[in-house]
């Protein structure tokens, strides 16, 4: 009952413009391995409409087997890295390619939070998934890849 009442919270935060509710509405009920599914999911489906980049493919690679989580700590620097040095070079950066930035950024710390490593980021890491994805899909203007993100976003719970 508890996360049929998450469901109908998310969905009304979505539909309001809401998505850091819409987020945390989701992601609080999830256990540790559903939230880093989950990130990674969200991740990979929006990388398929961007160029690949070695940092995000290196968070993704993590997800996939627990033992590895401690790593993604390390793989969050990476992502930062280059996200700063992007920003070093062109204060533009493509508005696509920051939000997938940012999308890795989030999975990492789920990642890691999930590793019950020492100094875990910020708890509500995770809500942040879903304006990271709403961002990306209003800056890439797929129709389908909306449609498809939005169910994913959902998917999960």
């Amino acid at each position: 009952m508890k996360q049929t009442l998450s469901i109908v919270k998310a969905k009304q935060a979505w539909a309001e413009g809401r998505f850091l509710d819409c987020g945390r509405a989701l992601y609080e009920p999830m256990q540790p391995h559903e939230r880093v599914n989950w990130a990674a999911d969200l991740l990979m489906f929006c990388m398929q409409y961007s160029p690949s980049l070695p940092a995000i493919d290196r968070v993704v690679e993590l997800a996939k087997v627990p033992s590895d989580w401690r790593l993604a700590h390390a793989a969050f620097n990476e992502v930062r890295r280059v996200i700063l040095v992007a920003e070093a070079r062109d204060s533009a950066i493509d508005p696509a390619l920051k939000s997938l930035l940012f999308l890795a950024e989030n999975t990492a710390k789920v990642i890691y939070n999930a590793s019950g490593e020492p100094a875990p980021f910020d708890a509500d890491a995770g809500w942040e998934l879903v304006p990271c994805v709403a961002h990306f899909l209003a800056t890439i203007s797929v129709p389908a890849a909306t449609e498809g993100g939005i169910q994913l976003i959902f998917a999960q719970v």
